[in-house]
């Protein structure tokens, strides 16, 4: 049983002073601060950006990279942990502005395409506002409650992340992709080539909220489909397009997908089969350089779930991975996600290992936490100290002035060797001392 459900946390975009800014300037931010959320080569524009609240081994500290980054600290520490945002906006230009609206439709689609278990706006798009319609394209698009769609897939695009942003996913029967378009540019319209992989349209529909009619979706009417259209300047454009497409005999996860590991370190993900009967056989990994991963149980069924080993290396960073598949159904499939490395871990230095006593009796051990470049400092951290026998005078214990830690261990009654192991916090990038003690 899960001892933690989820983790809640109040996110909104780190943004700048705005205070001497015009309204078009702020009306920009508004528009591309989500990159705040995904992107890991958005420096942040705050001159107070600080991610040392995440851990003291966290990278690139003036990167915000927030979902990754949260959701592998998470998973790093108790993998599995779903992530919530209760708390987010950045209407930087007014709830009412348009920028707001685009804003808003930008973060429903990094939040999705992101993983995020749920998410909250603080406070609810008015009624009477752009970003309400906003909502609606994700939620009830025609008045008739039908929404995005809802499994995620991939959807790649090579614009201005300052002024152009897509989203897609698949509905359960594989027959309506819903595609958001947003055309952040105030002035300019773009022509799109669309190139689709694994699914076959054959009409569409566009349903569009624009900043020249800011007060409704204006819908289309059904065509052919087009691999090339055309999306007007400040808008955001629902596309609804109907096909066909053979769906996987088995859904598959990484498990997890995205994580954290200090420098040097290694961390090992459970690929499962998270529904369907098929059985999913995994290629061979690729990766940025900087991290290797290595699949060493390809096969995954119902139950019985893969092994994947990812060795970080010396420098911290981001680093994105992508493992492809195919199933027994003959559908291929591509999964990937990011490992956060991060800096060197803290070490212990241990006394008092290798000691004899008669049993029942007591010992005491010690490790002094040498933080190196972790970030962290010598003390008030804190060491949780476990025993296969006997006991520990206490199992969590602080550092003091000089980075040590101290408990008595009290033997067995019964002779035997004893193990004693101490563990830092994955802060300090998770350092490990054991002990082995003998009871006489």
């Amino acid at each position: 049983m899960r001892s933690i459900d989820v983790l809640d946390v109040h996110a909104y975009p780190d943004g700048p002073d705005t205070s001497t800014w015009t309204q078009a300037q702020k009306q920009a931010l508004a528009a591309r601060i989500y990159r705040d959320y995904w992107d890991p080569t958005y420096v942040s524009e705050s001159g107070t950006i600080n991610q040392n609240w995440a851990t003291f081994i966290q990278p690139n500290k003036t990167i915000p990279f927030r979902i990754p980054r949260i959701r592998a600290t998470a998973n790093m520490i108790y993998p599995g942990t779903p992530v919530n945002f209760t708390e987010w906006s950045a209407a930087f230009a007014g709830e009412s502005d348009f920028s707001t609206a685009l804003g808003d439709a930008d973060a429903y689609g990094i939040l999705g395409r992101e993983r995020m278990y749920l998410a909250s706006r603080w406070t609810a798009p008015s009624p009477t506002n752009p970003n309400y319609l906003a909502l609606k394209l994700f939620t009830n698009y025609d008045g008739k409650l039908h929404g995005f769609a809802t499994t995620s897939v991939s959807d790649t695009n090579d614009g201005d992340p300052n002024l152009f942003s897509s989203y897609a996913a698949l509905n359960s029967t594989g027959k309506t992709l819903t595609v958001l378009v947003l055309n952040k540019d105030p002035s300019n319209s773009v022509q799109a080539q669309f190139t689709m992989n694994g699914f076959t349209p054959s009409q569409v529909t566009s349903y569009t909220l624009a900043s020249t009619n800011p007060t409704q979706i204006v819908p289309s009417t059904t065509t052919s489909w087009s691999a090339t259209q055309t999306f007007a300047p400040y808008t955001a454009t629902l596309l609804v397009v109907t096909g066909t497409t053979q769906l996987p005999g088995a859904e598959w996860d990484l498990n997890p997908d995205t994580t954290m590991v200090a420098a040097g370190g290694k961390v090992v993900l459970s690929p499962k089969v998270t529904s369907g009967t098929a059985t999913v056989t995994l290629g061979a990994a690729t990766s940025d350089s900087g991290i290797t991963v290595v699949v060493s149980q390809p096969t995954l069924s119902k139950g019985h779930n893969g092994k994947i080993t990812v060795t970080a290396g010396t420098t911290p960073g981001f680093y994105h991975y992508s493992v492809p598949s195919t199933d027994t159904a003959g559908v291929a499939q591509q999964q990937g996600g990011y490992i956060l490395v991060g800096n060197p871990p803290a070490t212990f230095t241990k006394t008092g290992d290798k000691q004899k006593g008669a049993a029942g009796s007591q010992l005491t051990l010690s490790v002094t936490l040498v933080p190196g470049q972790s970030g962290g400092s010598a003390s008030g951290g804190t060491v949780l100290f476990t025993t296969n026998s006997g006991s520990v005078s206490s199992r969590i214990i602080t550092t003091d002035s000089t980075g040590k830690a101290t408990v008595v261990l009290t033997l067995p009654s019964t002779a035997g060797t004893v193990r004693v192991t101490a563990e830092g916090q994955y802060s300090l990038g998770h350092p490990v001392a054991t002990f082995t003690e003998t009871a006489q």
